[in-house]
C-alpha cells in the first residue's frame, strides 16, 4: 500500500507525530494539553491523539499572528 492510501487510514497518532503534524514541539504540545486545547486519548499510559483533534486544534487557530503590545 502506498503512503497515500495509508495516510487516508490513519485516525490518531502518538505524542511526538501529532506534534511534527501539527508543526510545533512535543512540549508545546503537552503545554496545549495541559491548557485543554487538545484531548488525547489513551490506551494504557500511551496518549494517542486523533487526527480530526489535531484539525479541529489547528482550524480553531487565529488566523493573523497576534501582534506583541509594546509598552
Amino acid at each position: 500500500m502506498n503512503d497515500i492510501s495509508t495516510a487516508s487510514l490513519v485516525i490518531a497518532v502518538d505524542h511526538v507525530t501529532a506534534a511534527a503534524a501539527i508543526g510545533i514541539s512535543p512540549s508545546r504540545l503537552r503545554h496545549h494539553v495541559r491548557l485543554g486545547d487538545i484531548t488525547p486519548h489513551f490506551s494504557g499510559s500511551k496518549p494517542l491523539y486523533a487526527v480530526s483533534e489535531l484539525q479541529r486544534f489547528i482550524e480553531a487557530l487565529p488566523t493573523h499572528p497576534e501582534r506583541l503590545l509594546t509598552a
